[in-house]
C-alpha cells in the first residue's frame, strides 16, 4: 500500500471506532474496582477526565455485551475441508503481517496509528485502503497490531473489520470459531488529525451527550475480530481470542491512564 488515500470525516468514524473502543473497553475491564468504591465513598478528588467521569456513572454493558460473551466460548471442531480453508486463510493473513514487521515498516506504507497502545490488545494501525470497504478477505487485513508504538515495536497480530454491525456477524474465517462482535454507544471526535474518545463504550452514553462533545455518535459498531497469526505471538487463548494475555505496559503492568493506554516497547 503507498500511501494514505483521501477519505472523508464519516469514513474515519467508521473505520477507526472499534479498534479505539477495543482499547477502551480493555481499560475498563482492568480498572480496580476500589477505585470505584473511592468514588462512591466520597473521594475529594474530581474525574481528570470525561473517560473517569463517564466511567464512574454509567452502567457498564460490558459483561451483557453477547458478542464479546461468545468469544469465550470453546472452539467447535472442525472437519478436514474446514480446517483446510482456514488454515489456508490463517497462512494468507500471516504472509500479510510479515510483511510489515516493525512500526516504521507500517508507517512507511502509510499505515496510520489509531489511539495508542493498550495492554492485551496492543497498537492498532489502520490500512484505510483494506479498511473502506465491507467484505471480509483474509489477504486483506485493514489494521495491523503492535507490541507498542516506536518505530521498531513488532507485529503482533491483525485485526478485520466486516459487516455493517446488523444481527448476523459476518462470514469470515471458514469454520465457527471465529467470534465476531460489536459495541455499542460510541462516541468519537476528529480535532486536527487527532483521535479522541470522549466517552468509553458500551455503557449508556447517549447521542444528546455525544453531541455535546461535537463528537460523531455510534449507536453499534460494525463487526470485528482479531488474529493473533505471527509466530511467536501465538494467543494462550486461541488464535481469535479478543485479548492477548502477553500483551502488557512497558513496565509489565496493565496500568493505564485515563483513556485507557499506556507505554508500549
Amino acid at each position: 500500500m503507498d500511501g494514505s488515500p483521501d477519505i472523508d470525516r464519516r469514513m474515519l468514524v467508521a473505520v477507526l471506532v472499534g479498534i479505539i473502543v477495543a482499547a477502551l473497553v480493555v481499560a475498563l475491564i482492568s480498572r480496580d474496582p476500589s477505585d470505584d468504591a473511592a468514588a462512591s465513598a466520597g473521594a475529594s478528588a474530581a474525574p481528570t477526565s470525561a473517560v473517569e467521569a463517564a466511567a464512574a456513572t454509567g452502567v457498564d454493558h460490558h459483561n451483557a455485551n453477547a458478542d464479546q460473551q461468545a468469544e469465550s466460548l470453546p472452539n467447535e471442531p472442525l472437519d478436514d475441508a474446514t480446517r483446510e480453508q482456514v488454515a489456508s486463510q490463517l497462512v494468507a493473513a500471516r504472509e500479510v503481517a510479515l510483511r510489515y514487521p516493525t512500526v516504521a515498516d507500517a508507517e512507511a506504507a502509510g499505515y496510520v496509528l489509531a489511539g495508542g497502545f493498550a495492554p492485551l490488545v496492543g497498537a492498532h494501525y489502520v490500512g484505510i485502503a483494506n479498511a473502506a470497504g465491507n467484505a471480509f478477505d483474509a489477504a486483506k487485513p485493514p489494521t495491523l497490531i503492535y507490541d507498542g508504538t516506536s518505530p521498531t515495536s513488532r507485529v503482533t497480530g491483525l485485526m478485520y473489520l466486516a459487516g455493517s454491525g446488523d444481527a448476523d456477524a459476518p462470514e469470515g474465517f471458514a469454520g465457527p470459531n471465529d467470534h465476531w462482535h460489536r459495541h455499542t454507544g460510541v462516541c468519537v471526535k476528529f480535532t486536527n488529525g487527532t483521535i479522541e474518545v470522549p466517552f468509553p463504550a458500551d455503557r449508556d452514553i447517549t447521542k444528546k451527550m455525544c453531541d455535546g462533545k461535537e463528537g460523531n455518535f455510534i449507536d453499534r459498531t460494525q463487526w470485528m475480530v482479531h488474529a493473533w497469526v505471527v509466530p511467536g505471538w501465538d494467543s494462550p487463548d486461541g488464535v481469535f481470542s479478543h485479548d492477548h494475555a502477553d500483551l502488557h505496559c512497558a513496565d509489565g503492568t496493565d496500568d493505564t491512564d485515563a483513556a485507557g493506554f499506556c507505554q508500549g516497547t
